[in-house]
């Protein structure tokens, strides 16, 4: 299954809320009306448009948002799917961590391929780079299709009352510096996340090289951040292992792909602290 790209959201919606005919767009299965018809009389459907209009309510706007595709016909509406939340009218915050938008995300499903999940997340400002944080830095709430759509609404308050525990541990990064020889050996662990053993068609120097000026330092918060972007948006250019002919690595849009890789390389980056401290 492949996702439509929260970069292109991103870009063009950084500080702006998404209106419902563009979430429409990006993630049809929000407005599902009915659960996807296999789903057994136990399964509680509420729609996923009725939280959106809840923490609206409650001033929280959705930002991006992106859908799983399907084969099967007729399933196309209730696929997982994935919205990034945001305070309403927030601004940056830590300019010397490139700006960061603190954001709750809500991944939900009408087909039984996910429970109400809801993680912690961060914009980057400097390269509308989304991240999210692991489970155990703020903590992921789930809550099962129960039918009391109160108690997710509530659980995005438990997520965002915990994101001051994010920005103390991105400022912990920040304050470390990583001798090149760290900076590979995070690059090389990366990669292992990203690919399997003798598959990854580019190397860690190439990982660890950043896209921008502002990326140039080696403090472990700049060289997460470049990783993950290198890792996660792709483009890298490198040669197949088997083949040896050149290839471009591809951007991680699935939306569990995409939310493994992210959290697991927030938790290299907290293993990388600890072993520094």
């Amino acid at each position: 299954m492949n996702n439509i790209d929260y970069s292109r959201h991103y870009s063009a919606l950084q500080t702006r809320p998404l209106t419902n005919d563009q979430l429409r767009v990006a993630a049809p299965s929000v407005f599902a009306t009915q659960p996807w018809h296999q789903m057994s009389d136990r399964y509680a459907f509420i729609p996923t448009i009725d939280i959106v209009e809840g923490l609206r309510a409650e001033g929280f706007v959705p930002v991006a948002a992106v859908q799983s595709r399907s084969r099967i016909a007729g399933k196309q509406d209730f696929t997982k799917h994935q919205i990034r939340f945001r305070k309403a009218g927030q601004e940056a915050v830590a300019i010397h961590l490139g700006g960061l938008y603190l954001e709750v995300i809500l991944t939900n499903a009408h087909d039984g391929a996910s429970v109400y999940e809801l993680s912690g997340g961060m914009l980057r400002a400097i390269c509308t780079n989304g991240l999210m944080t692991d489970d155990g830095t703020v903590g992921a709430i789930k809550v099962r299709h129960t039918g009391n759509p109160g108690k997710i609404i509530d659980a995005s308050f438990e997520v965002i009352d915990a994101m001051p525990r994010a920005l103390e541990a991105a400022e912990s990064f920040r304050q470390l510096q990583l001798a090149p020889a760290e900076q590979a050996a995070f690059a090389t662990a990366a990669i292992a996340l990203r690919y399997d053993e003798g598959e990854s068609p580019v190397t860690p120097a190439q990982v660890i090289t950043p896209r921008r000026v502002a990326d140039r330092a080696t403090d472990l918060w700049t060289s997460f951040n470049v990783v993950q972007e290198n890792l996660v948006q792709g483009g890298l250019r490198g040669r197949n292992p088997e083949t040896l002919r050149r290839a471009r690595t591809r951007a991680v849009t699935g939306i569990a792909e995409n939310t493994k890789l992210n959290k697991a390389l927030w938790t290299l980056a907290e293993e990388m602290r600890k072993l520094k401290n």
